[in-house]
């Protein structure tokens, strides 16, 4: 009796034991987590989060860098919305989002189901096709600003042998954010290229294969088990292309200074010119704020929707 009675506290203290020891080992793994993470972290904090609050204050105060800061309350965000410039930027930015973001997610989407096939010499297009992104913007931007170029450049010589009268791309208010995009999608689809290619691989051959035993067309596996099963990476895909978009700056700088007419100018380079030339810290720390705003809802309305789809 006594031997039986004693079975069931043995098994219950070994329990014990082994929830304790289970709890551990992840507790191991959580510390272990956190001290891999930890590095980037730091960077974030430091690099992103930090100077985004500061930003946030900054916003709230009358400040020329070198004098004291001064609260003034809403007054920097007043002053940019009655800036008439301040609103062109607006509209020019979201009229560049507008133009690049269906195409960077359509091409990056078409590119990696192309690179995706097994055909001999793939590794080596995919390569070729993603050395673009490692080209810095300056560079980008003065090899299509010639390319562009009306007199001399290729862009206009192709187009005038299919009879097309040469376009001033860069010198023409409705051309030059077209220009902008052009170069913008050449530039960087290839991102969005490599997010959906890692994605298509993760897609087992098995569910295509049964497909195909059933009957199903290529544009039927396409449909219903290749785009579904790319949601999480289309919704990805399309927050980061939106959020570059509102974030773009260098191809504009560089290429047509924010003309003709103000035609190119974006919200980055109006807080760069009130921050860096009139010393206007709080109106720019206050466009900075709208900005982050922006690309915030149109992120999580972009997120919404991709889920209810």
């Amino acid at each position: 009796m006594t031997s039986l009675a004693s079975q069931p506290a043995g098994r219950s203290r070994a329990r014990r034991e082994a929830a304790q020891e289970g709890g551990a080992v992840r507790a191991g793994m959580t510390l272990a987590a956190y001290l891999f993470l930890s590095p980037y972290l730091a960077l974030f904090i430091a690099f992103m989060l930090l100077p985004t609050l500061a930003a946030i204050g900054i916003s709230f105060m009358r400040w020329d860098i070198l004098g004291t800061p001064e609260f003034i309350g809403l007054d920097n965000y007043r002053q940019i919305f009655a800036d008439p410039l301040f609103l062109t930027a607006i509209s020019n930015t979201f009229y560049f989002v507008f133009l690049t973001a269906i195409p960077m997610v359509v091409l990056g989407l078409a590119l990696a189901m192309l690179l995706d096939q097994k055909l001999k010499g793939t590794a080596f297009v995919r390569t070729v096709v993603f050395l673009p992104y490692v080209v810095m913007v300056s560079t980008v931007g003065i090899l299509w600003g010639w390319l562009f170029d009306k007199g001399t450049g290729l862009v206009n010589y192709y187009l005038t042998t299919i009879g097309i009268e040469p376009i001033a791309w860069l010198k023409d208010p409705h051309w030059s954010m077209p220009a902008l995009a052009i170069t913008t999608i050449w530039w960087t689809v290839n991102t969005n290229m490599i997010i959906f290619l890692a994605a298509l691989q993760d897609i087992s051959e098995e569910l295509h294969d049964a497909a195909t035993l059933d009957g199903a067309g290529p544009w039927q596996r396409f449909v219903y088990i290749t785009l579904p099963l790319l949601r999480p990476a289309m919704a990805l895909v399309t927050a980061l292309t939106i959020i570059n978009g509102w974030r773009v700056f260098g191809q504009a700088y560089v290429m047509t200074q924010g003309g003709p007419e103000a035609s190119t100018f974006v919200i980055v380079q109006y807080i760069y010119l009130t921050a860096f030339q009139n010393f206007e810290m709080g109106p720019a720390a206050a466009a900075g704020v709208v900005l982050l705003l922006i690309t915030l809802v149109f992120s999580l309305a972009q997120m919404k929707l991709m889920k209810a789809i």
